[in-house]
């Protein structure tokens, strides 16, 4: 059977042949018809024809025919044939549709049943009425591009947003789909690839080659390889390619070659060159973006040369679009037009402004509407998507009746233009903004009412972001190795002993890492060392929030001088601004400060903070609230005591106390109740702070050592217990502190010797709990032959309201240990 190829050069895109017989008294009383509707074609396999135009065929066609009320006498899907009695008179609109996978093609015909046959001439443009949607997924560095309705194009486009490297897309008269692209190994080459209206690679022609060869002859030089925008005259197919603001202008012939459009002169604009962003081409007018500049010059083609007509001899006419947050501290801040889209009344420009740093988080973004006028200028005619919390200088969270971050325009079709919203929402949590849901939207502006809706898109455009989830981190052990220093292993739940498939961070002649740590609000761990060049801190990045690599390491300069040596360090990356501080003592205890911005490696200059630390520092902490400072205060007078305190310092005023709560108050820190010969020390303190949730926790060991005569006073036992204390908001930070759990030591039963319980460290990030390193042991009879001792290290788990969740026994003995010498008398806990 004969296909009717669709590939007529006029506007004359298909014939539709419907026959109709008169015959009498068929249906009722009069003359009435047979309306015989018959398309050329029959084949079952879509395919296109040699200029990439859809073939008719019972595939990819639907006939439709009305009446004068608009009832439905035929609707026919996969048919090449219809028959339809008719009485004569009868008013009927037949419609036609091809189908394709890039595109619909529509046309329709009024006609009045008359007597005899009937032959109606149907015509469809050559160009689609309908776009259908280009989609884009990205996966790691690199894109595929498919169509709405699932054909794949091309895989392997490379994505990098921050040097505007993106696949770009266009289309020609005809709906053929063309893509400009990089590769991830070759990030620097564009290649051009074009497909038909089934989503086919156009491979037959030789495209890409022929156009190279006319572009390398005609510019001297330039090939594909260096083209970084392309934009194309729907109404006569002229192909313009971008290199920078240089413009290259290509015409394809009948044998599928490409005619060099010399250009005469350059693209008329004030400025000395264009940092093009965004293109587009309709009825002799060329439209430029840079930046949030607009730029509009009307162009002709005669005798193979292409030359610009710009208003008033001068320069191409521009507009200013306008900056989407116009607030001061935004100044800095860059709109960018994304996107250009042009018809016969107007063109549309995309623009986007997004920051996701420090305390500004927000992704906004409009479509404007703009004219460009008989008299050579543009003018702007409406906003549409802005959402108008960005008048305000706050940080925007998503909603979803505005654009986020519009990327593209995608499709068409007679009333609408589709645009890609590539956004995310926003929250803050754990002290800081994090990206909390991908927001990938298909946005549809009416051309007529100007309505803007949304639709989920069902790809990730150039962004998949992974939603923030709070950290937890695997469980941080440690323990002394043979140069005297510690070794760091992680563990699921702090059972596993060192190897070397679970080491961190191991010592070395040169890097002696301490027993001090801390963490930041998302799970990073920053530990201190020693090295031949004084004291650093290496931060290991939290990988996915769960897991630590250990090789990806970043060390910060030499911290501390002269005899300021770390003691203590705490880590606040709230609100987008990184801070390290240290506690130091230099015959009084301070604390510095020091900031870095993407790279730990580039420390500021040190800020001295806080200097007026009254006691012994044993502990800090810090967050969006403040400093936190825990303290040892003793008194000798009238008898030996202690009291431990912690202390919050604001952070942009040094050294203003901005409250204080006390844990334990004048306690007793002797009792010489058989002094001479024997007598008890008390040594508490508070080991370590943490805050979860704006909630500063704290955990304290008390120590008791019994000390005896024995040629001087020696350490004869030893025992320990400990308390989770829950301070205080750190906002607010008053009241009194909260015991949230107790472990007293356990003395001897039977053959089992004493407990001791010494939370040391929290060692470890996890939503909703508190992991503690309880470093402890029990002992007696320290100067006799016949001593009894016991290390306890221990894990503990509990949850926010006081509750425990585990105990276990830990892989690693951490910072001491009881021990006693064959040859000596006495404990040393060390």
């Amino acid at each position: 059977m004969k296909k009717l190829y669709v590939n007529s050069v006029s506007i004359l895109f298909a014939v539709l042949c419907l026959v109709f017989t008169a015959c009498n008294g068929m249906l009722t009383d009069g003359d009435t018809g047979t309306v015989r509707v018959v398309i050329g074609g029959g084949g079952a396999a879509r395919s296109v024809d040699a200029a990439g135009l859809p073939i008719f065929h019972k595939d990819n066609t639907t006939i439709t025919v009305t009446d004068e009320n608009g009832h439905k006498l035929v609707d026919a899907e996969q048919k090449t044939e219809v028959i339809l009695p008719l009485p004569v008179g009868t008013e009927i609109t037949i419609e036609v549709k091809v189908t394709t996978a890039a595109g619909v093609w529509r046309g329709s015909k009024d006609h009045t049943v008359a007597a005899g046959d009937n032959f109606i001439v149907v015509k469809l443009s050559k160009t689609p009425k309908i776009m259908r949607n280009i989609l884009i997924n990205s996966s790691g560095r690199a894109a595929s591009l498919k169509l709405e309705s699932g054909e794949e194009l091309l895989t392997g486009a490379a994505l990098d947003t921050h040097s505007n490297r993106y696949p770009i897309t266009a289309r020609d008269k005809i709906g053929r789909i063309y893509v400009l692209y990089q590769t991830p190994a070759a990030p620097s080459t564009s290649l051009l690839k074009r497909f038909d209206v089934e989503g086919n690679e156009d491979t037959d022609t030789g495209f890409e080659t022929k156009l190279n060869s006319a572009l390398t002859v005609g510019s001297h030089g330039v090939t594909i390889d260096d083209i970084d925008n392309i934009a194309i005259d729907i109404e006569e197919n002229y192909i313009f390619l971008f290199k920078g603001s240089n413009i290259y202008c290509l015409k394809e012939k009948e044998d599928h070659s490409f005619e060099y459009i010399s250009v005469y002169g350059s693209f008329p604009i004030p400025a000395a060159s264009l940092n093009v962003t965004a293109v587009a081409v309709y009825d002799d007018v060329l439209f430029v973006a840079d930046g949030t500049t607009l730029y509009a010059c009307k162009f002709e083609i005669e005798s193979n040369q292409l030359q610009f007509q710009p208003a008033g001899g001068h320069h191409a006419a521009s507009l200013n679009l306008p900056k989407l947050r116009t607030d001061t501290v935004f100044g800095n801040n860059l709109t960018n037009c994304t996107g250009l889209f042009a018809d016969e009344d107007n063109v549309y420009c995309l623009l986007s402004e997004n920051s996701v740093a420090g305390n500004q988080w927000y992704m906004v973004g409009s479509v404007v509407q703009c004219a460009y006028k008989d008299n050579g200028t543009l003018e702007q005619k409406g906003v549409k998507g802005l959402n108008p919390d960005a008048s305000t200088a706050e940080s925007i969270k998503f909603n979803p009746a505005y654009f986020s971050n519009p990327v593209g325009f995608i499709g068409s079709d007679e009333d609408n233009l589709y645009i890609a919203d590539d956004g995310v929402d926003f929250a803050y949590k754990n002290e800081n903004w994090h990206i909390t849901a991908n927001k990938n939207r298909i946005a549809a502006l009416n051309r007529k009412t100007h309505d803007l809706t949304f639709k989920d898109a069902g790809a990730t455009w150039y962004g998949d972001e992974k939603p923030y989830t709070r950290p937890d981190t695997p469980v941080l052990l440690w323990g002394k190795d043979s140069n005297n220093a510690f070794r760091y292993w992680t563990s699921a739940d702090g059972t596993d002993t060192y190897s070397s498939d679970n080491t961190l961070f191991a010592s070395s002649l040169s890097e002696k890492p301490t027993d001090v740590f801390c963490y930041d609000q998302d799970g990073n761990l920053y530990i201190l060392w020693r090295g031949g060049s004084g004291y650093k801190v290496r931060r290991f990045e939290l990988k996915n929030g769960v897991s630590y690599d250990g090789t990806a390491r970043v060390d910060s300069p030499a911290i501390g001088s002269g005899p300021r040596i770390p003691k203590y360090i705490a880590v606040d990356i709230s609100d987008g601004q990184n801070c390290l501080y240290y506690g130091n003592d230099d015959g009084g205890w301070w604390v510095s400060k020091l900031i870095w911005g993407d790279n730990f490696s580039g420390l500021g200059t040190e800020t001295n903070v806080i200097r007026s630390i009254t006691g012994e520092m044993t502990a800090l902490a810090a967050n969006k609230d403040g400093v936190f400072v825990a303290t040892k205060e003793e008194q000798t007078v009238p008898s030996a005591t202690y009291t431990l305190k912690v202390t919050k310092y604001k952070k942009d005023s040094p050294d203003t106390s901005d409250g204080e709560i006390t844990i334990v108050s004048s306690a007793i820190a002797e009792d010489s109740y058989s002094y001479p010969d024997s007598y008890n020390e008390y040594n508490e303190a508070i080991y370590d702070l943490r805050i979860v949730d704006g909630v500063l926790y704290a955990v304290t060991s008390k120590i008791e050592k019994g000390m005896k005569d024995n040629s001087g006073y020696q350490l004869d036992s030893f025992k320990n217990g400990s308390v989770l204390y829950k301070i205080a908001k750190t906002a607010s930070f008053s009241g009194n502190a909260e015991k949230r759990a107790e472990k007293n030591p356990v003395p001897p039963e039977g053959t089992n010797p004493g407990v001791g319980y010494g939370f040391y460290r929290f060692i470890a990030v996890k939503p909703k709990k508190l992991v503690i390193a309880s470093d402890s042991a029990w002992g007696k009879d320290g100067i006799t032959a016949s001593h009894v001792k016991a290390n306890n290290n221990k894990v503990f788990e509990y949850d926010l309201d006081k509750n425990l969740l585990e105990e276990k026994n830990a892989g690693g003995i951490f910072s001491k240990e009881l021990q006693r010498e064959p040859l000596s008398s006495g404990f040393e806990w060390e």
